[in-house]
Protein backbone atom coordinates (compact mmCIF):
# COMPACT_ATOMS: atom_id res chain seq x y z
CA UNK A 1 0.00 0.00 0.00
CA UNK A 2 1.19 3.58 -1.04
CA UNK A 3 -0.05 6.76 -0.03
CA UNK A 4 -3.35 7.24 1.11
CA UNK A 5 -4.40 10.10 -1.24
CA UNK A 6 -7.92 9.73 -1.97
CA UNK A 7 -8.31 6.06 -1.27
CA UNK A 8 -4.94 4.02 -1.28
CA UNK A 9 -4.80 3.40 2.70
CA UNK A 10 -3.37 0.59 2.12
CA UNK A 11 1.12 -14.98 19.05
CA UNK A 12 4.23 -17.79 24.33
CA UNK A 13 6.61 -20.72 25.79
CA UNK A 14 10.37 -20.69 25.22
CA UNK A 15 13.51 -20.11 27.22
CA UNK A 16 15.45 -17.29 27.03
CA UNK A 17 18.62 -16.49 28.66
CA UNK A 18 19.17 -12.68 30.09
CA UNK A 19 21.55 -13.06 33.07
CA UNK A 20 20.17 -15.16 35.72
CA UNK A 21 16.57 -13.80 35.15
CA UNK A 22 14.85 -17.19 35.14
CA UNK A 23 11.23 -18.63 36.23
CA UNK A 24 10.47 -22.09 36.90
CA UNK A 25 6.61 -23.23 36.67
CA UNK A 26 4.53 -25.98 36.07
CA UNK A 27 2.58 -26.32 32.65
CA UNK A 28 -0.64 -27.54 34.60
CA UNK A 29 -1.16 -24.05 35.53
CA UNK A 30 -2.03 -22.79 32.39
CA UNK A 31 -4.33 -23.57 29.28
CA UNK A 32 -2.29 -23.75 26.48
CA UNK A 33 -4.15 -22.19 22.93
CA UNK A 34 -3.41 -24.78 20.00
CA UNK A 35 -2.60 -23.12 16.75
CA UNK A 36 -2.69 -24.23 13.25
CA UNK A 37 0.83 -25.63 12.05
CA UNK A 38 2.57 -26.57 8.84
CA UNK A 39 6.04 -26.50 7.47
CA UNK A 40 6.07 -24.32 4.41
CA UNK A 41 5.98 -27.22 2.02
CA UNK A 42 2.90 -28.23 3.46
CA UNK A 43 0.53 -25.79 3.48
CA UNK A 44 -3.26 -27.37 4.09
CA UNK A 45 -1.94 -30.06 6.52
CA UNK A 46 -3.85 -30.26 10.20
CA UNK A 47 -0.13 -30.50 11.65
CA UNK A 48 -0.56 -28.88 15.55
CA UNK A 49 2.19 -28.53 17.73
CA UNK A 50 1.59 -31.46 20.37
CA UNK A 51 0.69 -29.72 23.93
CA UNK A 52 3.23 -31.23 26.48
CA UNK A 53 2.00 -33.16 28.76
CA UNK A 54 0.24 -31.97 32.57
CA UNK A 55 3.02 -31.72 35.55
CA UNK A 56 5.67 -31.08 32.79
CA UNK A 57 8.22 -28.45 34.04
CA UNK A 58 9.00 -25.55 31.75
CA UNK A 59 11.36 -22.82 32.03
CA UNK A 60 9.60 -19.55 31.55
CA UNK A 61 11.03 -16.55 30.29
CA UNK A 62 11.17 -13.82 33.28
CA UNK A 63 9.69 -10.72 32.12
CA UNK A 64 12.73 -8.59 32.65
CA UNK A 65 14.88 -10.74 29.69
CA UNK A 66 11.55 -10.51 27.49
CA UNK A 67 11.53 -6.85 27.94
CA UNK A 68 15.28 -6.81 27.39
CA UNK A 69 15.25 -8.23 24.32
CA UNK A 70 12.34 -6.40 22.71
CA UNK A 71 14.49 -3.08 23.53
CA UNK A 72 17.17 -4.39 21.78
CA UNK A 73 14.96 -4.90 18.85
CA UNK A 74 13.76 -1.21 18.89
CA UNK A 75 17.07 0.12 19.56
CA UNK A 76 18.18 -1.74 16.35
CA UNK A 77 14.79 0.05 14.13
CA UNK A 78 15.57 3.51 15.70
CA UNK A 79 19.29 3.43 14.94
CA UNK A 80 18.51 2.55 10.98
CA UNK A 81 14.84 5.01 11.38
CA UNK A 82 15.55 7.58 14.27
CA UNK A 83 12.31 9.13 16.04
CA UNK A 84 10.85 5.62 15.17
CA UNK A 85 8.04 4.23 17.28
CA UNK A 86 7.89 0.62 17.70
CA UNK A 87 5.07 -1.89 19.31
CA UNK A 88 6.41 -5.33 19.33
CA UNK A 89 4.80 -8.65 20.67
CA UNK A 90 6.39 -12.16 20.26
CA UNK A 91 4.46 -15.07 21.68
CA UNK A 92 5.45 -18.86 21.49
CA UNK A 93 1.74 -19.91 20.69
CA UNK A 94 2.11 -23.48 21.53
CA UNK A 95 1.81 -22.26 24.83
CA UNK A 96 1.56 -18.12 24.66
CA UNK A 97 4.45 -17.34 26.68
CA UNK A 98 5.93 -14.32 25.38
CA UNK A 99 9.49 -14.27 24.07
CA UNK A 100 9.77 -10.51 23.30
CA UNK A 101 7.28 -7.33 24.15
CA UNK A 102 7.22 -3.86 24.24
CA UNK A 103 4.55 -1.30 23.98
CA UNK A 104 2.56 -4.65 23.33
CA UNK A 105 -0.89 -2.60 24.10
CA UNK A 106 -0.16 0.89 22.32
CA UNK A 107 -2.10 1.69 19.37
CA UNK A 108 -0.63 1.79 15.37
CA UNK A 109 -2.00 1.83 12.33
CA UNK A 110 -2.87 -1.16 10.88
CA UNK A 111 -2.13 -0.32 6.90
CA UNK A 112 -3.04 -3.42 5.11
CA UNK A 113 -2.79 -6.05 8.10
CA UNK A 114 -6.51 -4.69 8.57
CA UNK A 115 -6.93 -7.11 5.77
CA UNK A 116 -6.89 -10.15 7.81
CA UNK A 117 -9.87 -8.35 9.43
CA UNK A 118 -11.80 -7.88 6.15
CA UNK A 119 -10.67 -11.60 4.69
CA UNK A 120 -11.94 -13.15 8.28
CA UNK A 121 -15.14 -11.51 8.17
CA UNK A 122 -16.06 -12.04 4.50
CA UNK A 123 -15.23 -15.43 5.54
CA UNK A 124 -17.17 -15.90 8.32
CA UNK A 125 -20.28 -13.84 6.09
CA UNK A 126 -20.23 -17.04 3.76
CA UNK A 127 -20.56 -19.84 6.75
CA UNK A 128 -16.45 -20.19 6.15
CA UNK A 129 -17.53 -21.72 2.89
CA UNK A 130 -16.28 -19.41 0.25
CA UNK A 131 -17.51 -19.77 -3.31
CA UNK A 132 -14.80 -19.84 -5.77
CA UNK A 133 -14.97 -16.24 -6.60
CA UNK A 134 -14.57 -14.99 -3.17
CA UNK A 135 -11.43 -17.28 -2.69
CA UNK A 136 -9.34 -16.02 -5.68
CA UNK A 137 -10.27 -12.71 -4.12
CA UNK A 138 -9.25 -13.43 -0.63
CA UNK A 139 -6.41 -14.82 -2.19
CA UNK A 140 -4.82 -12.32 -3.84
CA UNK A 141 -5.94 -9.66 -1.13
CA UNK A 142 -3.66 -11.44 1.18
CA UNK A 143 -0.90 -12.77 -0.73
CA UNK A 144 -0.46 -9.68 -2.85
CA UNK A 145 -2.16 -7.15 -0.65
CA UNK A 146 -4.42 -5.61 -3.59
CA UNK A 147 -5.46 -2.54 -2.53
CA UNK A 148 -8.56 -2.52 -4.80
CA UNK A 149 -9.78 -5.60 -3.37
CA UNK A 150 -9.58 -4.95 -0.33
CA UNK A 151 -11.84 -1.80 -1.14
CA UNK A 152 -14.55 -3.66 -2.52
CA UNK A 153 -14.99 -6.00 0.45
CA UNK A 154 -14.55 -3.17 2.74
CA UNK A 155 -17.63 -2.07 1.06
CA UNK A 156 -19.28 -4.77 0.22
CA UNK A 157 -19.17 -5.39 4.39
CA UNK A 158 -20.21 -2.45 5.42
CA UNK A 159 -16.61 -0.80 6.18
CA UNK A 160 -16.45 -0.18 9.84
CA UNK A 161 -18.71 -2.32 10.92
CA UNK A 162 -16.22 -5.05 9.56
CA UNK A 163 -14.06 -4.22 12.71
CA UNK A 164 -16.89 -3.75 14.93
CA UNK A 165 -17.69 -7.97 14.10
CA UNK A 166 -14.08 -8.84 14.14
CA UNK A 167 -13.35 -6.80 17.81
CA UNK A 168 -16.83 -8.46 19.28
CA UNK A 169 -15.71 -12.05 17.62
CA UNK A 170 -12.29 -12.18 18.02
CA UNK A 171 -12.36 -10.57 21.62
CA UNK A 172 -9.47 -8.10 20.82
CA UNK A 173 -9.58 -5.16 23.22
CA UNK A 174 -7.81 -2.25 21.68
CA UNK A 175 -8.54 -2.57 18.45
CA UNK A 176 -11.11 0.60 16.99
CA UNK A 177 -12.33 0.94 13.56
CA UNK A 178 -11.21 4.49 11.27
CA UNK A 179 -12.58 7.65 12.07
CA UNK A 180 -12.62 8.20 7.99
CA UNK A 181 -14.64 5.08 7.45
CA UNK A 182 -13.23 4.97 3.46
CA UNK A 183 -9.74 4.73 5.00
CA UNK A 184 -9.68 1.18 6.25
CA UNK A 185 -5.95 1.61 6.34
CA UNK A 186 -6.61 4.10 9.30
CA UNK A 187 -7.85 1.07 11.50
CA UNK A 188 -6.04 1.04 14.71
CA UNK A 189 -4.42 -1.98 16.80
CA UNK A 190 -2.09 -2.72 18.99
CA UNK A 191 0.70 -5.63 18.41
CA UNK A 192 -1.53 -7.72 21.59
CA UNK A 193 -4.69 -7.63 19.25
CA UNK A 194 -2.75 -8.73 15.97
CA UNK A 195 -1.27 -11.72 18.04
CA UNK A 196 -4.85 -12.42 19.10
CA UNK A 197 -5.76 -12.22 15.54
CA UNK A 198 -3.25 -15.15 14.49
CA UNK A 199 -4.65 -16.99 17.65
CA UNK A 200 -7.85 -16.65 16.23
CA UNK A 201 -7.08 -17.96 12.64
CA UNK A 202 -4.90 -21.02 13.98
CA UNK A 203 -7.29 -22.33 16.74
CA UNK A 204 -11.09 -21.59 15.84
CA UNK A 205 -11.60 -20.78 12.38
CA UNK A 206 -12.66 -23.72 10.38
CA UNK A 207 -10.07 -25.69 8.52
CA UNK A 208 -10.90 -25.44 5.21
CA UNK A 209 -11.12 -21.08 5.70
CA UNK A 210 -7.91 -21.38 7.78
CA UNK A 211 -5.97 -23.38 5.10
CA UNK A 212 -7.01 -20.57 2.62
CA UNK A 213 -5.54 -17.78 5.09
CA UNK A 214 -2.47 -19.34 5.85
CA UNK A 215 -1.80 -20.84 2.29
CA UNK A 216 -2.21 -17.06 1.47
CA UNK A 217 -0.20 -15.84 3.69
CA UNK A 218 2.13 -18.54 3.18
CA UNK A 219 2.98 -17.40 -0.27
CA UNK A 220 2.68 -13.76 0.13
CA UNK A 221 4.57 -12.31 -3.15
CA UNK A 222 7.73 -10.48 -3.26
CA UNK A 223 6.47 -8.08 -4.70
CA UNK A 224 3.23 -6.55 -3.96
CA UNK A 225 -0.13 -5.66 -6.18
CA UNK A 226 1.32 -1.88 -5.94
CA UNK A 227 5.58 -2.65 -6.42
CA UNK A 228 5.51 -2.65 -2.85
CA UNK A 229 8.62 -4.81 -1.78
CA UNK A 230 6.97 -6.73 0.89
CA UNK A 231 10.00 -8.72 1.81
CA UNK A 232 10.91 -6.46 4.64
CA UNK A 233 11.21 -7.54 8.32
CA UNK A 234 9.91 -11.42 8.91
CA UNK A 235 10.85 -12.45 5.50
CA UNK A 236 13.84 -10.75 5.27
CA UNK A 237 14.99 -11.45 8.94
CA UNK A 238 14.21 -14.33 9.60
CA UNK A 239 16.31 -16.52 6.84
CA UNK A 240 16.15 -20.27 7.15
CA UNK A 241 13.21 -20.11 8.81
CA UNK A 242 9.23 -20.75 7.23
CA UNK A 243 6.50 -18.07 7.76
CA UNK A 244 3.01 -16.87 6.77
CA UNK A 245 3.31 -12.99 6.98
CA UNK A 246 0.78 -10.00 6.47
CA UNK A 247 2.93 -6.88 6.37
CA UNK A 248 1.57 -3.23 5.96
CA UNK A 249 2.84 0.01 5.11
CA UNK A 250 0.92 4.01 4.53
CA UNK A 251 1.95 7.08 3.96
CA UNK A 252 0.53 9.78 6.15
CA UNK A 253 1.06 13.73 6.13
CA UNK A 254 1.95 12.95 10.05
CA UNK A 255 3.74 9.47 9.87
CA UNK A 256 4.62 6.46 7.76
CA UNK A 257 3.43 3.04 8.60
CA UNK A 258 5.35 -0.42 8.21
CA UNK A 259 4.44 -3.34 10.09
CA UNK A 260 6.04 -7.11 9.70
CA UNK A 261 3.43 -9.50 11.28
CA UNK A 262 2.93 -13.28 10.96
CA UNK A 263 3.70 -16.85 12.05
CA UNK A 264 7.21 -18.67 11.95
CA UNK A 265 8.38 -21.72 12.24
CA UNK A 266 12.29 -22.28 13.21
CA UNK A 267 12.15 -25.43 11.77
CA UNK A 268 10.23 -28.34 10.24
CA UNK A 269 9.47 -30.34 13.27
CA UNK A 270 7.99 -26.72 15.02
CA UNK A 271 5.28 -25.30 12.43
CA UNK A 272 4.23 -21.85 12.85
CA UNK A 273 5.62 -22.07 16.43
CA UNK A 274 5.88 -18.26 16.32
CA UNK A 275 3.63 -15.28 16.19
CA UNK A 276 5.84 -12.49 15.24
CA UNK A 277 4.15 -8.94 15.07
CA UNK A 278 6.52 -5.67 14.96
CA UNK A 279 4.40 -2.30 14.32
CA UNK A 280 5.97 0.87 13.54
CA UNK A 281 5.44 4.68 13.40
CA UNK A 282 8.36 6.32 11.48
CA UNK A 283 8.85 9.60 10.73
CA UNK A 284 7.26 11.48 7.64
CA UNK A 285 8.60 10.88 4.53
CA UNK A 286 10.72 8.06 5.64
CA UNK A 287 11.68 5.74 2.57
CA UNK A 288 10.19 2.46 1.98
CA UNK A 289 13.86 1.17 1.46
CA UNK A 290 14.63 2.69 5.12
CA UNK A 291 11.63 1.95 7.10
CA UNK A 292 11.54 -1.72 5.44
CA UNK A 293 15.31 -1.65 6.45
CA UNK A 294 15.01 -0.67 9.94
CA UNK A 295 12.64 -3.61 10.38
CA UNK A 296 14.61 -6.16 9.45
CA UNK A 297 17.36 -4.97 11.67
CA UNK A 298 15.33 -5.31 14.29
CA UNK A 299 13.58 -8.71 13.51
CA UNK A 300 16.74 -10.08 13.05
CA UNK A 301 18.05 -9.80 16.38
CA UNK A 302 15.36 -13.16 16.97
CA UNK A 303 17.42 -15.89 14.93
CA UNK A 304 19.02 -16.34 18.19
CA UNK A 305 15.76 -16.29 20.51
CA UNK A 306 13.22 -18.60 18.09
CA UNK A 307 14.60 -22.12 17.82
Amino acid sequence: MTSIQARTPHARWTWIAAGSFVAVISLAAFSAPRAFATSRDQIGQDQVPETPPPGTTLVVPHPIAVTAIAQQMQAAIQAASPGTSVGIDVVDTTSGTPVASLNADQQFYTASVVKLLIALDTLKTQNWQPDPDTTDRLTQMLSTSDDDIADELWDEGGNDAIIDRMVSTIGLTATTAPEDTAQWGETLTTPRDVVAIFHYITGSVPASARDLIIGALHNTSETAADGTNQYFGIPDALTGASWAVKQGWMDLDSSTTLDTTGLVSPAPDQPYRYAVVVLSQQPAGTSWSVAGSALTAGVQLLHTVLK
